[in-house]
């Protein structure tokens, strides 16, 4: 019993600091690493990433927006690139 609590305590720690990473490097606008890119527009290069629970999207616009933004996947915002 006490190593299956100990493998599910370390799981937990591990999608944790996964998302963690993901969402600093977001903050500092840069791509994800743990996140898989799933769409790419034509308005210059924005990148939609998914995670495990969360979505990051990568601005690439020719006249506008140039950076990262980290979501919810459980919260929709009505994304327009």
């Amino acid at each position: 019993m006490k190593k299956v609590i100990l493998v599910l305590v370390l799981v937990l720690l591990l999608l944790i600091n996964i998302f963690m990473l993901d969402y600093l490097r977001a903050l500092n606008d840069k791509k994800p690493i743990f996140a898989i890119r799933t769409e790419i527009y034509k308005d210059g290069g924005t990148s939609i990433y998914y995670g495990l629970f969360y979505k990051v999207i990568d601005y690439n616009q020719i006249d506008g927006r140039k950076d990262v933004v980290f979501e919810s996947i459980f919260i929709s915002k009505g994304f327009v690139p």
